[in-house]
Parts: structure tokens; sequence; C-alpha cells
């Protein structure tokens, strides 16, 4: 781990991952632009990001699909509906309550992916990490304490919540199926098992796909090129060489880029 840590922090790991973060700054204040249903906007984001993905693995990635175990694929299985309960939960949170209660919320991942790491991958964080935690996940909520107190809804802040477990979720499972896995294939299937499960929830919900005005509809595509390929793109790659805790603490750059676009 030690390894990996000081490699990434010099390498074209933390690049990737800084591009990511831009993408995700730009999720909460997209989301706040439409009036749109949040399992509308979820379903869509995943299923204008699976598309793509899906067609580039299908003819580069054949042979590596074919070779899918069982176990791999109930990991990725898990990992595409951890995917859809954070990004349906998490822009349900959004519409609920203030972009930077949300984002705070959903900041204290990193506790949740370095407890789940160490126990699921082995991946037991150190003493600088664990620090480094604590320091920008206090950092975050500090950042965003000057709104928490105002328009915050209890609901919307327990989806927030629920959501950040989920994304937690898909971190330590996408750290153990990229493994064996290239980040096309396994980014492509998460986000089309995430697509289905969240249109068979819009089914059930009795909500259409349909009629919520061109505004929204370019607001999901935007969702689908900057949060979803861009930034959760970013960081299932970096999945393949950093453990999945500092990849969490990375994504703490998000509440306040967050905050800082939806205040302009």
């Amino acid at each position: 781990m030690n390894r990996a840590w000081r490699e990434g922090v010099a390498g074209r790991e933390w690049i990737v991952l800084l591009a990511g973060v831009v993408g995700f700054a730009w999720a909460a204040p997209l989301v706040r632009l439409t009036d749109a249903p949040p399992l509308v906007i979820a379903s869509l984001r995943l299923v204008l990001a699976a598309l793509p993905l899906l067609a580039v693995s299908a003819l580069r990635r054949r042979e590596e699909l074919r070779l899918l175990g069982g176990r791999d694929a109930a990991l990725l299985a898990l990992a595409g509906l951890a995917l859809a309960g954070y990004v349906g939960l998490w822009t349900a949170s959004v519409q609920d309550t203030s972009i930077a209660a949300a984002t705070a919320i959903i900041a204290t991942q990193p506790l949740i992916v370095g407890l789940g790491a160490w126990v699921a991958l082995g991946e037991r964080p150190t003493r600088p990490l664990l620090i480094g935690i604590a320091i920008a996940a206090g950092g975050a909520l500090v950042l965003a304490g000057a709104d928490l107190g105002d328009g915050v809804s209890l609901r919307g802040d327990a989806f927030a919540a629920l959501g950040a477990v989920c994304a937690s979720i898909y971190l330590v499972t996408g750290r153990r199926v990229r493994a064996r896995l290239s980040n096309v294939s396994y980014f492509a299937l998460a986000n089309a098992i995430g697509a289905i499960a969240l249109l068979l929830a819009l089914a059930a919900s009795g909500e259409s796909l349909l009629g919520w005005g061109a505004e929204a509809y370019i607001v999901i595509v935007l969702l689908a090129l900057l949060p979803q390929l861009l930034g959760h793109g970013a960081f299932t790659w970096a999945l393949g060489s950093l453990p999945a805790a500092v990849v969490a603490v990375a994504a703490l750059g998000e509440p306040v880029g967050a905050t800082a676009i939806g205040a302009t």
C-alpha cells in the first residue's frame, strides 16, 4: 500500500483523479438546474454513459468478458447495484437539501471505504492515510459548514448518507474486480447493471422518461459526460493501481468544487 501511495502521488494516477474531481464537482450544480425526478435523471445518466462504454468493450474486450468467472460476475453485479444506489440517492439528496450539505455528507465515504477495504481487501490504512482522511473530511465539512444549517432537509441528509454507503461499496468492490477486468469492461458493465436497476425502479414508480423539456435532457447529457464518464471513469481507472481508501480521499475535492460552482 505504501508503495502504491508513493508512486501514485507523483504519478499519472493523481492527474487522472484531479480530472475526475473536476467532473464530479459539476454534478450537484447541474442537478439543481432541472426539476425532473431523481429516478429519471439518474437512470438516463447511467444509460447514456453505459451505451458507448458497452460498444467499446464489445469491440475491444470481448474475450475478457467471456472469461469472467462467477465470483467476479457476482461482485460486478453488486458494484452495479451500488452505483445505481449511489447515483439515485445522491441525486435525490441534492434536490432535497443544499449542495453543500449533500456533498459534505457524501464526503464521509473515505471513512467507510477505509474500514471496508481493510476488512474485505486486507488494505490496512497506514497512520498517515488515516490522518489524511480525518483532515480532508474535516476540511470538507468545515468548508461546507456555513450552508449546513440553511434549508437542510433531514430526508435529503438521509439520502446523502445512504448514498455515501453505496459509493463506498462501489469503490471497495471495484478495487477487487478491477484487479481482473480492464477499466472499460468493468465500468461499462457496472453502468449497464446500474442503469437496468434504475430503469426497473423508475417503471415501478410510474414516472416517465419523456416530457421533461429540452433543458432537462441537456442537463442529463452533461451529467453523463462530466460526473459519470469523466468523474467516475477516472476514479474507476485509478482503482486498478491505488488503494480504495486513497481514491476515496481524492473524492473529497468534490464538496469544495461543487460549493464553489453552486455559489457562482
